[in-house]
């Protein structure tokens, strides 16, 4: 089964071992003063899994602030080439093929927010779209 997740945070850190670490995590919802107000950074850290067997033939990757037509990022992700993909497949000791997992760290800064509403991220993965997840903006009252 194909799925996608994000995670919303202040700052995306690359750290030894090819680890990344996020600093301030947010937890569905992101307050805010007033609007519009501009951000000084947020960033999206994107993972897109699939089963070895059902290989990304393309990704684009689009991000929308709230009330917004256009997207504030439109951008192809490289796949590995579909013979990697299914290469990595062989079984595990249960029987299963292990998943191929694309990932994209996005940094938006400054970010301009006009209104609340949702900041939201979807993909499209070989021609179909996926919602990914989306953040709640809304003012701190």
């Amino acid at each position: 089964m194909r799925y996608g997740y994000c995670i919303f945070c202040d700052d995306i850190r690359s750290e030894l071992g090819e680890k990344l670490s996020f600093m301030g995590v947010y937890n569905g919802v992101l307050l805010l003063p007033e609007f519009p107000y501009t951000l000084a950074k947020l960033c999206a850290q994107i993972n897109l899994v699939t089963p070895s067997s059902q290989p990304y033939r393309s990704i684009i990757l689009e991000c929308f602030a709230p009330g917004e037509d256009q997207p504030l990022l439109r951008e192809n992700l490289d796949t590995v080439h579909l013979d990697e993909q299914e290469q990595s497949g062989s079984s595990n000791d249960h029987g299963q093929s292990p998943d191929v997992v694309v990932g994209a760290s996005l940094v938006f800064s400054p970010l301009k927010i006009r209104r609340p509403g949702f900041l939201s991220v979807r993909a499209v993965i070989d021609d179909a779209p996926v919602e990914i997840s989306s953040l709640r903006i809304a003012e701190d009252r």
